[in-house]
């Protein structure tokens, strides 16, 4: 059937996105369905995705920037029906700290992605990718490097053709956000869910899944953002199934085959505990992308009869955990391992600290919250740092803690009377509704000019890490749909933020026993 969806013209709304004026076109661009996208990225191999718009043959050629005398080929892909066309190829002929430029062939032919007509006058994008810097034990100090990366979650792209809601105000707009994403040129973007939404005429079938994803992945204005960062993702319902679903939605496995396909993240899930959640190391900060959809309990009026419900799982809880452990620098017990982190970025769809609790934050799943939190406690993990989206406004939440000296009994675990802090930003939508949160939340902290304490309207953020090994910061900065700084300093040059806005590592880091 998604042969027959395919030949039939099924994706018909989705080229007219993608194919670009006659002026624009080469000779092999009507093969090009979406992409060049930048998946992960390492010091030994990067993933470079692309989509085609019917059975293709794709490979990547690449060079050290600004050295064409010597380049390489990735092995050819074979784009067929039942992958949604999609070829995913690994560059792995590169060294750590290199930049490289690259083109995309299919079928024997250079193809030149260029930017919609409207930006930057329609010209070639600059195809290039960076592998990160291998910096601990080569240079006096573990001298670190400074770099930044951009998030954000809820992207809905209007769909015509009696797919969108009828009547009214389209729930999509303002695509032009991704375009200045592009302009602030962050070393990496992580994608924070509802990074497509599946409409009832979509998860219910494979070949709707894949139809949705191909007509968001085809906008235009995407093109120069996937085509030169590294892009990772997380899920949140609207891009596992319907809104609010759990572990009882019937046809999850299809739309965990679609997003693994439509993203490049380096894994998905372990043996024996399925998923989407994974991890990466770039520079001295940590990221571990959790999937909040797979083993959660549906709401609340559904709850189990014999145990609490689950968000995570504890499977993945312990996971999470133990690769926070194993990864920590000086812990509790004075165990230093090789590869310490000044950061432990952790993604997730739901907000994780916010209160007042809502159908939406992790804190409605008790048991499961206090278990995760007592053991990043009692393992004396060091700045521990939150992502999250979903809820469509964006703030900052600071949570303190303190310890109660009494491992194993929930709420008090921790060094007794000290106290363990945690930050979370949350940043939501990028292109669908905005709305707003609770006007009380006591762990807001408002790092906004003026009376404005979170953001309501579309936004993304970046979080830049800098500063010498020993004294690391972080820097959060949001910005509107045309980029425009939203926590800047009141009397300030431009570009300047709040002093709330910059958080040390040495702020996050847990007590330790004398």
């Amino acid at each position: 059937m998604l042969g027959q969806f395919f030949r039939r013209g099924g994706f018909g709304l989705a080229l007219l996105v993608a194919v670009q004026s006659t002026s624009e076109a080469d000779n092999t661009y009507d093969k090009l369905e979406s992409g060049p996208m930048i998946g992960y990225a390492t010091m030994a191999e990067v993933l470079i995705w692309v989509q085609t718009t019917g059975p293709a043959k794709v490979q990547i050629k690449y060079w050290h920037k600004g050295d064409p005398a010597t380049k390489w080929l990735t092995e050819p892909i074979r784009t067929k029906n039942d992958t949604a066309f999609v070829a995913k190829c690994l560059a792995d002929k590169v060294r750590s700290d290199a930049s490289y430029d690259y083109e995309v062939w299919i079928d024997g032919g250079k193809v030149t992605p260029r930017f919609r007509d409207g930006y930057r006058e329609g010209g070639p994008i600059p195809l290039e990718f960076s592998t990160p810097k291998n910096w601990r034990f080569r240079e006096e100090g573990h001298r670190v490097f400074d770099f930044s990366i951009g998030f954000g979650s809820c992207a809905y792209i209007n769909q015509e053709g009696g797919y969108d809601r009828l009547g009214g105000k389209p729930y999509g707009g303002g695509y032009e956000i991704f375009e200045s994403i592009y302009e602030k040129d962050p070393d990496l973007f992580i994608w924070l869910g509802d990074n497509v939404y599946l409409r009832e005429s979509d998860w219910s079938s494979r070949t709707g899944i894949f139809q949705r994803w191909t007509h968001d992945r085809s906008l235009p204005h995407l093109r120069g953002l996937l085509a030169s960062t590294p892009n990772y993702a997380i899920w949140d319902d609207h891009d596992y199934g319907p809104n609010n679903a759990g572990w009882e939605f019937w046809n999850k496995d299809q739309t965990a085959e679609a997003f693994s396909l439509f993203f490049g993240n380096p894994s998905a899930g372990l043996p024996g505990t399925p998923g989407i959640f994974s991890f990466f190391n770039y520079g001295d900060a940590n990221f571990y992308l959790l999937d909040n959809r797979t083993y959660r309990d549906g709401p609340e009026h559904l709850k189990p009869f014999d145990r609490e419900r689950d968000m995570l799982g504890k499977e993945q809880v312990d996971w999470l955990v133990s690769s926070l452990k194993y990864r920590q620098g000086q812990s509790t017990d004075g165990w230093t391992p090789s590869y310490p982190s000044n950061f432990n970025i952790i993604c997730v769809g739901n907000p994780v600290l916010a209160d007042p609790r809502t159908d939406d934050s992790y804190r409605m799943f008790d048991e499961e919250w206090q278990y995760l939190m007592d053991r990043i406690m009692e393992e004396g993990i060091d700045g521990v740092v939150f992502l999250s989206g979903d809820v469509h406004f964006s703030e900052v939440n600071v949570l303190e803690l303190k310890g109660g000296g009494q491992p194993g009994k929930p709420g008090k675990a921790g060094l007794k009377g000290k106290t363990y802090r945690f930050i979370e930003f949350t940043c939501s939508p990028l292109t669908s509704g905005a709305s707003s949160g609770s006007n009380k939340n006591e762990t807001r902290l408002d790092i906004f000019p003026g009376k404005m304490d979170q953001i309501k309207e579309r936004n993304f953020a970046t979080l830049a890490f800098s500063g010498p090994l020993d004294d690391r910061k972080m820097t959060i900065k949001y910005f509107d749909t045309e980029g425009e700084l939203l926590n800047q300093k009141e009397d300030a040059a431009e570009g300047i933020v709040t002093d709330a806005s910059v958080i040390s590592a040495s702020w996050l880091k847990a007590p330790r026993r004398k």
